[in-house]
C-alpha cells in the first residue's frame, strides 16, 4: 500500500502553544529522484538566463537598441513569461505527483500576518540594498533599460506589473520554496541550503553588473534565512513584488 500524503500538522508545544515554523515535509520520493527533480527545475529556471549571459559576453559589444514598438515588445514579453513560469508549472506537477501540495514549499493559506510581515520585509529589503549597494559600488553596475521610454506609458505600466509579479512569484517559488525545501529533504548542510540557491539567484542578476549581483546575493541571504526560520513563502513573495514594483515605479516617474 503506498504511503499517504505527508502530514502538515505539528503537535503543540508544552503549554498548548503551537510552533511558529512548519516542519519540513517527509519526501515521498527517493533521494535520487529528488536530486533529479531538483536538477530539472534548476535547469529550466536558470538555463535561459545563463545562455543570455553568454550571448552578452560573446556577442557584439555595446548596448543593443531597446525595442520601441508595442507588438514586438509584447511578443518578447510573452516569451519571457513562458520561460519564467515553466519551472513553476513543473514544480506544481512534481508536488502533485509526490502528494506534497503547495504547502510543502511554504505556500499554505495566506494569513493576515503575512501581509504585515511582507511589508516589513519590503522595507528591510530597501534598507539592506541601500547599504550593500554602497559597499559593492566599486565592483561595477550596468544600467538596464527595463522599461524603454519609446513605448507608450500605458504599456510600460502594464509591463512593470508583469515584471514585478512574475519575478516575485516565480523566483521565490523556485529559489526559496522549492530549492531550499528539497535541499533540506536531502539533508544538505545548513550552509549549502542557504548559499547554493541564493548564489544561483545572484548569478541571474550578473547582467546588471558584479556589484548589483553581489547586492542581490546579500538580499537573497536575508530571504533565505527568513524562509529557513519560518517556512512561510507568502511574506517573501509579497516583499519581492513590492520591492520590484517600487523600483519600476521610480523608473517610470524618472522617465
Amino acid at each position: 500500500m503506498p504511503p499517504g500524503p505527508p502530514s502538515w500538522s505539528q503537535p503543540p508545544e508544552p503549554g498548548g502553544r503551537r510552533p511558529t515554523r512548519s516542519p519540513v515535509p517527509m519526501p515521498s520520493a527517493s533521494p535520487r529522484m529528488l536530486r533529479l527533480e531538483l536538477g530539472l527545475v534548476l535547469v529550466l529556471a536558470f538555463a535561459p538566463s545563463v545562455l543570455g549571459l553568454l550571448f552578452l559576453a560573446l556577442g557584439p559589444q555595446g548596448t543593443a537598441p531597446a525595442e520601441t514598438q508595442v507588438l514586438p515588445s509584447l511578443a518578447s514579453i510573452l516569451i519571457e513569461l513562458f520561460l519564467s513560469w515553466s519551472p513553476v508549472l513543473v514544480i506544481g506537477f512534481l508536488l502533485a505527483r509526490n502528494r506534497e501540495g503547495w504547502a510543502g514549499i511554504g505556500l499554505t493559506r495566506l494569513r493576515a500576518g503575512d501581509l504585515g510581515m511582507g511589508a516589513v520585509l519590503w522595507v528591510a529589503s530597501f534598507i539592506l540594498v541601500l547599504v550593500l549597494a554602497q559597499l559593492f559600488q566599486y565592483f561595477g553596475q550596468r544600467e538596464v533599460d527595463f522599461l524603454p521610454e519609446g513605448l507608450p506609458l500605458w504599456f510600460r505600466a502594464f509591463q512593470a506589473v508583469l515584471i514585478a509579479v512574475t519575478a516575485g512569484v516565480t523566483e521565490e517559488v523556485v529559489v526559496r520554496g522549492y530549492a531550499q525545501t528539497r535541499l533540506e529533504q536531502l539533508r544538505a548542510p545548513a550552509a549549502a541550503i542557504l548559499l547554493l540557491p541564493t548564489a544561483l539567484w545572484g548569478v541571474l542578476h550578473v547582467y546588471q553588473g558584479l556589484g548589483a549581483a553581489l547586492t542581490i546575493f546579500g538580499l537573497g541571504l536575508m530571504y533565505a534565512w527568513y524562509f529557513q526560520r519560518t517556512r512561510r513563502l507568502w511574506p517573501l513573495i509579497l516583499a519581492h513584488i513590492l520591492f520590484d514594483m517600487t523600483q519600476l515605479v521610480l523608473i517610470l516617474a524618472g522617465g
